[in-house]
């Protein structure tokens, strides 16, 4: 689980520092986070509500 979490971790820090250029890249960046950032949410909870 640490390897999932370190790579949505990277993948999200990716996409944070890419640089805003347009309206067009803001949000497909805001997406990415954002989506991204469910989804470790989501790893983070689902072991937790199976037990």
């Amino acid at each position: 689980m640490v390897l999932i979490y370190s790579l949505l971790i990277v993948a999200m820090l990716f996409f944070v520092l890419l640089p805003i250029t347009d309206a067009r890249t803001a949000r497909m960046k805001l997406s990415v986070v954002g989506s991204l950032g469910a989804l470790l949410a989501v790893c983070a909870m689902a072991p937790r509500l199976i037990h």
